[in-house]
């Protein structure tokens, strides 16, 4: 399959409301019956959040974060505050804000993902290796949201490049672990590990929102770009052969949402199980891509 054919096959199927983001050469393709949509972008350090068919800028937050149903924010404030990092977490109806501490200088806690019944949020702590190298990832903070607390879990040999995210019952915090994926117990003790699965795809989940799939970038020796996986006893289920340079992770239970090449720019679009484009979401320049280093989050209704 060429690059391009990657949107072209799917634009037959085009219709709906198309939402300009503005400066950017981003048009999203909307339907009213999808089960997802944009609640949120970022490019480079800006965070933009919907209201509506607007997207308002976020001067005061780095990273975000809509819950499923869009009803709460998760957002990570740019300053910290008395040495502290936080988390606020904004209701949407009411607009009031609760700024959570996290974590303490030097570490940093940010990458926030909501649980699938939106009562948690887990954030990767992170701390500089002191020696010129970057962050390393050193464990999570998971947000009890309507108590409003944060609580600290140190991991110890976490991989150095690991974001938590939850598993599909919320019960538990899953990362990359070198050539796979592990679960971890929300006291840090290990529950299972995946070997040679491949790293964990990116957006909402990794997870389908059945539960029953998780979705990994698929080992070389698979020959494939996507690969999905039983993520409790690690089953290889799908080899998805698709030209995609990214994935947003899950658009149905059998359907992934990827980014490819289309003509001089990119798309995000819905395929199937089989690699075939389904309908486009996105068409993105090249700009955006590749100088904006654009980053759209979808979000389930």
């Amino acid at each position: 399959m060429s690059p391009s054919t990657l949107l072209l096959a799917a634009a037959l199927v085009l219709s709906g409301a198309d939402v300009k983001l503005p400066g950017l050469g981003v048009t999203l393709h909307e339907q009213p019956g999808d089960p997802k949509r944009v609640s949120a972008y970022t490019t480079g350090n800006s965070s933009y959040l919907r209201a509506g068919g607007y997207f308002a800028g976020q001067r005061s937050y780095n990273d975000l974060a809509v819950s499923p149903g869009g009803a709460f924010v998760a957002a990570i404030p740019r300053k910290f505050a008395k040495g502290y990092d936080r988390v606020a977490i904004v209701n949407r109806a009411t607009g009031r804000v609760s700024k959570i501490r996290t974590v303490k200088a030097p570490m940093v806690a940010g990458t926030p993902y909501w649980s699938p019944d939106g009562r948690k949020v887990v954030l990767t702590v992170s701390k500089s290796d002191g020696r010129g190298g970057g962050w390393r990832s050193v464990g999570f903070v998971v947000v009890d949201v309507a108590a409003k607390r944060a609580r600290l879990v140190k991991v110890s040999g976490a991989y150095h490049d690991a974001l938590f995210q939850w598993s599909p019952d919320g019960r538990r915090v899953v990362s990359d672990y070198w050539d796979g994926v592990r679960f971890y117990l929300t006291d840090g003790r290990v529950a299972w590990t995946l070997w040679r699965t491949g790293g964990l795809v990116g957006g909402e989940s990794a997870f389908s929102p059945d539960g029953r799939r998780m979705a990994t970038w698929c080992p070389k020796k698979h020959k494939a770009t996507l690969c999905t996986w039983n993520p409790y006893n690690g089953k290889l289920d799908k080899k998805v052969k698709v030209p995609a340079v990214a994935s947003y992770g899950w658009w149905d239970r059998e359907h992934l949402i990827a980014v490819g090449h289309h003509g001089k720019g990119y798309a995000s679009v819905v395929i199937d199980l089989d690699g075939k484009p389904v309908r486009p979401l996105a068409t993105i320049s090249r700009t955006a891509w590749r100088d904006y280093d654009l980053y759209l989050s979808y979000t389930r209704r």
